[in-house]
Formats: structure tokens, sequence, C-alpha cells
């Protein structure tokens, strides 16, 4: 399970966004916190409708008060502030998990708003294109404080994506220390859904791929009756769910219908989610 978080913070109140989680999660799971300021080459002066941070000794004034404000809740936290300007912040953030050793980086999402757009065109996508250490996304509220971190309901993908195992064994540690509910899902295509490639065969042998499609969804369900019973032996009563079509609208979907306030899910499945 993760030990250290990385945060990254521009100084705005949109990017602060993350902190109640940050601190949920360090409470929740022993975690250290590294908070991270880039200076950022030709940086514009204000970011978010905050005035943006261009020296290293403001930033790490800043970053010094937030440590505060997270030791007196008993987090462990220390902060660094590349001083070097750099023209691409999320590479720098990306590179800087690798060199400090840690194995979260949280941000906040400044991608569109609404359901479907978790990460449209945000930094917060560039970070996981650059880089291999998972990514916990925070979509902030500028109407509303940002609510207190749960998780209260955790909807976690289960497929055969890269990375797809980590996600799920996550997703249930941190659903037995924070007493969450958990579903598990995965998603199936239909002959209306399929990839490009497999289309082109659906085509021309739709009785042959829809055969071969419910063999995937009742592999599908075995393979989630396994992990349901891999999260008993940690004390967690998951919900195992198959459903049919395309993956991003179904994730979606489902996290509305169950009021999911955490989406667990490996990098592949997230890309689905930017249209």
């Amino acid at each position: 399970m993760f030990t250290h978080l990385l945060v990254p913070l521009d100084g705005s109140q949109t990017a602060e966004a993350v902190l109640p989680a940050v601190e949920r999660l360090a409470t929740l799971l022993g975690c250290g916190v590294t908070l991270l300021h880039v200076i950022e080459a030709d940086a514009p002066e204000r970011i978010h409708g905050d005035v943006h941070m261009t020296a290293p000794h403001e930033a790490e004034t800043y970053l010094e008060k937030v440590a505060d404000h997270l030791r007196q809740a008993g987090v462990d936290v220390d902060l660094h502030v590349h001083t070097v300007p750099v023209g691409d912040v999320p590479r720098s953030i990306a590179e800087h998990a690798d060199e400090l050793g840690q194995d979260l980086i949280v941000l906040c999402s400044h991608g569109g708003s609404g359901p479907r757009r978790f990460v449209v065109g945000s930094n917060a996508e560039q970070v996981l294109d650059h880089g291999t250490t998972p990514v916990l996304l925070i979509q902030p509220d500028a109407a509303e404080p940002q609510p207190a971190f749960g998780p209260n309901c955790i909807l976690a993908l289960v497929d055969n994506a890269p990375g797809g195992e980590q996600a799920v064994e996550a997703a249930c540690t941190l659903a037995a220390r924070a007493k969450s509910a958990l579903h598990l899902l995965a998603v199936v295509p239909t002959l209306q859904t399929m990839s490009a490639e497999l289309a082109a065969s659906g085509w021309f042998m739709p009785h042959t791929t829809r055969e071969i499609l419910n063999l995937t969804a009742e592999e599908a369900r075995q393979h989630l009756e396994a992990w349901v019973q891999r999260c008993a032996a940690q004390g967690v009563t998951a919900q195992g769910r198959v459903e049919r079509g395309d993956p991003a609208p179904v994730i979606v979907d489902l996290a509305q219908e169950l009021g999911a306030d955490l989406v667990v899910l490996p990098v592949r499945g997230l890309a689905g989610l930017r249209a």
C-alpha cells in the first residue's frame, strides 16, 4: 500500500482542494507527505484566479504554512521546492515522484466540469502521461467547500490492463482501513461498443463474436468472484458486478448510481474518460 504521498501545490485555492484527502489518507495509512512546488518558466501572473508563486522563498514560506496545518493533525510532512524554472511542470512532477521515492501523487483535476470530464486537458492528465506513479485526482467544487474525504464508497474497475491487479488491491486495502463499501466492476463490450479491430470481425461473424463476448462476460464474473473472496480475506465485503458496453460511460453512470466518492482504475481505463 502507499507509504509516501507527493502533493504538488501551485499556491491556488483550487490546488488546495486536495488537502482534506491528503490529511485523511496520511492518517488512515500512516503515510508521510511531501509538499512540492515547481517553479515554472515564463509563468503567468495568476493561476486559477490566485497569484502564481514564481520566487523560491515565497514558495517555501507557503509550503511551510501548509505543512504546519498538516503537522497539527499528526501528519509527518516535509517539503521540496524545485528552484530551477522548468517549462514542463507535469513532467517535473512525475520525475520528482521517482526521485523522491513517492508512491502516490495527489493532484487536483483542473480539467472541465461535469461527471464525464474527470481530467480533460489538465496538468493531471499530463502527469499520468509522463510517469508511472499512481495518481489520485480530486475534483474541486468551486461553489462549495471541499467535503471531507471518506472514502465512504469505492468503485474499482477490474480488468487485465497493466497495473490492474495493484489498483484493485489498493482499493481493497483502503476499504478495509476506512471501512468503506467496495464495489468491483468488470465491463465487457457489446457488438456495438467493441474496438474497431474487433468490430471488423464482428461484422462478418456476428454470431461467433457474440458468443465470444458471452464467454468473456462469464470469465469476468468468475474473475470478480475470485476478487470478492480475496477481499473477504481482508475483512472487506465487496460486491461484484459485470456490465456490458463502453467502459467510460458505464463507469461514470455506475459511480453516480452508487454515490461513489472514489473511483479506482488502471491508467488505460482512465484514458477513455477524456471524452
